[in-house]
């Protein structure tokens, strides 16, 4: 990798607002799930196992995001779930499993989807907000 592509990718994540690197890791953890399927495909199975200790390491970087206080009950759940896909890659491993490797695959594309949606609504939201107080406030000066 060029210095200068890695420079910009490193810029591009001590940049990113919470929300974005949350998608990030996940876009991530998809790469290298599908990356493990090619290399099962293809019988390499320590870049198999490469790959996927990839993703148990963006599982882990999920994991330790998670604001457990703030989060409740969602942050637990998340948190479980993240543990399972961990595991079902652990036998994945063990089994040679292409279908687990898709299954987390699959599960994790449809978590992102409604991190995007959720991270939308928020921005919506705040945006929305804070026009509610500019406007309460142009009120109060005039």
């Amino acid at each position: 990798m060029s210095y200068a592509h890695q420079s910009y990718k490193t810029a591009n994540i001590t940049t990113a607002d919470r929300g974005k690197l949350v998608i990030m890791i996940y876009d991530h953890c998809i790469k290298w799930t599908k990356k493990a399927e090619e290399e099962l495909e293809l019988k390499h199975t320590e870049q198999m196992v490469r790959a996927v200790q990839r993703v148990q390491n963006g599982l882990t970087e999920l994991m330790c995001a998670l604001d457990m206080e703030r989060g409740g009950e969602i942050a637990k759940n998340l948190f479980r779930l993240y543990e399972f896909y961990s595991r079902h890659l652990t036998m994945a491993i063990k089994d040679r499993s292409y279908q687990q490797l898709r299954d987390v695959s699959g599960m994790m594309s449809m978590l992102r989807e409604a991190w995007l949606v959720a991270i939308e609504n928020v921005r919506r939201e705040s945006h929305g907000s804070l026009a509610e107080k500019s406007s309460a406030q142009l009120s109060l000066v005039s």
